[in-house]
């Protein structure tokens, strides 16, 4: 194990190699493969704050929906959100066209993917969602380093550091059960939902999506938006 106790428990190893089952990082996504129940059935809500809450970014009256599946650990991931996710947002979410929400799906390393994932989770119960997005922001841009180097368990000390976080709360964050019971609702629910399988994958206003670029992905969302009616 690359962590000491407490950072582990076998409920935790367990909760990642179910994950693993289900996720690649990369690989193909069916392209317009229908969710069950469209963007109406994709109940998004705001009111709940904290670690257990959909963590979104953009109006609340937006007329399309996007939740990406993703995980901390998927190098696919951490380059959509430093070469690709800016321009979106800039573009989409700023301007209140498009609700953006993001659900965790970890894939290999499991045990650092469920971590770093419940870290920014934490953040958010006293920073709220601008928390948990920049304890995201720095786990994309520093995942060489604390995913795939010599010393995770320092280098995610530090990023939670950023966030207020002491290493005393660090581990006390990582052994919360309903936190880890969340996560693997995100999980079975992107399963069973949309057959997610591997990361990132994207549902725009109900259907999952497959998009590879900057232009994909505008094209994806005019079109959504034209079908709302924007």
């Amino acid at each position: 194990m690359l962590f000491s106790a407490p950072i582990f428990r076998p409920t935790s190893l367990a909760f990642g190699a179910a994950a693993l089952a289900l996720a690649a990082c990369g690989g193909a996504s069916s392209d317009d493969a229908s969710g069950d129940g469209g963007a109406e059935s994709d109940v998004i809500d705001t009111s709940t704050t904290g670690a257990l809450s959909e963590m979104t970014l953009g109006s609340d009256d937006a007329k399309v929906t996007v939740i990406e599946y993703a995980s901390v650990t998927c190098p696919h991931c951490a380059t959509f959100h430093e070469n690709t996710f800016p321009a979106i947002k800039e573009k989409y979410i700023d301007t209140g066209l498009v609700k953006f929400v993001f659900r965790e799906f970890p894939t290999a390393p499991a045990n650092l993917s469920i971590a770093g994932s419940m870290i920014a989770r934490c953040a958010a119960d006293d920073g709220g969602t601008d928390a948990y997005f920049l304890v995201l922001d720095s786990l994309f841009k520093t995942q060489r380093t604390w995913a795939y180097g010599a010393n995770p368990r320092e280098e995610l000390i530090k990023i939670a550091a950023q966030a207020g976080m002491s290493e005393a709360e660090l581990d006390a964050c990582i052994n919360r059960q309903e936190l880890l019971d969340f996560l693997n609702e995100n999980v079975s629910a992107g399963r069973d939902k949309y057959d997610i399988r591997s990361t990132p994958s994207f549902i725009i206003n109900g259907t999952l999506r497959r998009v590879s670029s900057i232009d994909d992905f505008s094209a994806a969302l005019d079109e959504a938006l034209e079908k709302a009616g924007e």
